[in-house]
């Protein structure tokens, strides 16, 4: 009689993902070590983000600019009636961590305007980027950053009980603006005046949903997540579709547009010890420097803008902004005699407002050379342009912001140091700008 000797005894309840590993092509090393940012913490946001917690996804970053209210508990599975008034990223970090089933998982937020305040840095970081978003100039900018920095991402949406799901793997198309119409483009643009400035008060909508319908398309964009991060090829460049009403299920192809804009990638990325706080005279001196970009170099603001002065919308004296538009507001146009209803004085002739695009240490005046690249609209963790006077552009990244906006992370082994810490992970907070 042959002998044996037991060695071991493996208990598969005692492993709290052996339901999932059990399936052929299921990797949970993969999504150990994934690196997920989840834009909005609304109801479908509450809900992607409850699935990536039991699945077991290492790291998170929720990112949203809005207040828990009380219309959201209805459909938002980690919000309570004592969060109303808080801030949606932060408490969906802290209850997304507490039904985190890996103890070493981990949750960074971001409280903030996502068109305008997220660095193009933190998509860099990111393995998967989920769209949980209810407006369409968030996702036009999602969008533009995911193709910049090719990260793939999921969009969905849900109305009344019909759900759908995107997949875009930038370089490849089509992505979200590809079928965008002329009347899709003008309401991304909602919420600016025609100056750009923002409107004080516009109507935002609201979508006609319940909470079964976030739970269906929660669940639907989790799965596709699994399969990308798993290696098994998800439904790309094309809309899964499922109408409740009439229980209708498609996979609808999309269409691309080869003359679309937003196909376009960073080159090499330079990443710098500075962050969004050094002042622009200190980042020209920088990267003007002979080692890297050279002497004469220009920043310029690519995408964004800065006012300086704006003439009066009513009378045309100069109002001195010193401010990006997007946080100029269109009540802010008018001078203070003009506001007042005083008699404004009569301005000088040739009046224009100057808009800036372009600095550099010769030609920016010197007030604003001191203003920090926060100050000038620049985002923290953002890539910045750079023109000089060898080979055209170079981009740079501003990395000294990353243990700012993405604490945890910062301090997180990359996946080639060894993947992800055991123990249990600090919820990372707050950023906000």
């Amino acid at each position: 009689m042959s002998r044996f000797q037991i060695v071991g005894e493996a208990d598969p309840d005692s492993d709290p993902f052996d339901r999932q590993r059990r399936i052929e092509w299921w990797k949970q090393d993969a999504l150990t070590g994934a690196r997920v940012m989840v834009m909005g913490a609304g109801a479908i946001g509450n809900e992607v983000l409850k699935n990536l917690a039991l699945l077991g996804v290492g790291y998170m970053f929720v990112a949203d600019f809005d207040e828990v209210s009380r219309s959201n508990l209805s459909r938002t599975v980690l919000f309570r009636a004592g969060d109303v008034g808080r801030r949606k990223a932060e408490v969906a970090a802290e209850r997304t961590r507490d039904l985190c089933v890996d103890p070493g998982a981990q949750v960074d937020w971001f409280h903030g305007d996502i068109v305008w305040d997220l660095g193009a840095g933190v998509f860099r970081r990111m393995d998967l980027v989920l769209g949980c978003l209810d407006n369409v100039e968030t996702r036009y900018a999602v969008n533009r950053l995911c193709w910049l920095t090719g990260t793939p991402w999921i969009d969905a949406g849900i109305f009344e009980l019909g759900v759908r799901v995107n997949v875009y793997v930038p370089p490849l198309p089509p992505c979200h603006s590809c079928g965008a119409s002329s009347e899709q483009r003008k309401a991304g643009r909602q919420r600016y005046a025609c100056d750009a400035f923002k409107r004080r008060a516009y109507d935002a909508g609201r979508v006609a949903t319940v909470q079964v319908a976030a739970a269906l398309v929660g669940a639907l964009q989790a799965q596709e997540a699994v399969k990308l991060l798993c290696g098994k090829k998800p439904a790309v460049g094309a809309q899964v579709y499922y109408q409740g009403t009439l229980h209708d299920f498609e996979v609808i192809p999309l269409q691309v547009n080869p003359e679309c804009d937003a196909h376009v990638s960073f080159p090499e990325v330079i990443p710098v010890p500075l962050g969004s706080g050094a002042t622009l005279r200190e980042f020209l001196v920088y990267v003007g420097h002979s080692d890297r970009s050279g002497e004469g170099v220009v920043l310029e603001l690519d995408d964004r803008s800065f006012l300086a002065d704006f003439p009066c919308r009513n009378c045309g004296n100069l109002i001195r902004f010193d401010r990006p538009p997007f946080r100029i507001f269109d009540d802010e146009a008018l001078c203070a005699p003009c506001r007042s209803g005083r008699p404004p004085a009569p301005p000088p002739e040739g009046v224009v407002g100057a808009k800036l695009g372009r600095f550099s240490l010769k030609e920016t005046p010197p007030r604003l050379l001191d203003l920090s690249l926060e100050a000038l609209g620049i985002p923290p963790l953002h890539v910045v342009a750079v023109r000089h006077r060898r080979d055209g552009h170079h981009y740079y990244e501003l990395s000294g912001d990353e243990a700012r906006v993405l604490p945890t992370l910062a301090r997180r082994p990359s996946r080639a140091e060894g993947g992800p810490p055991s123990g249990q992970g600090p919820i990372a907070g707050p950023t906000e700008v």
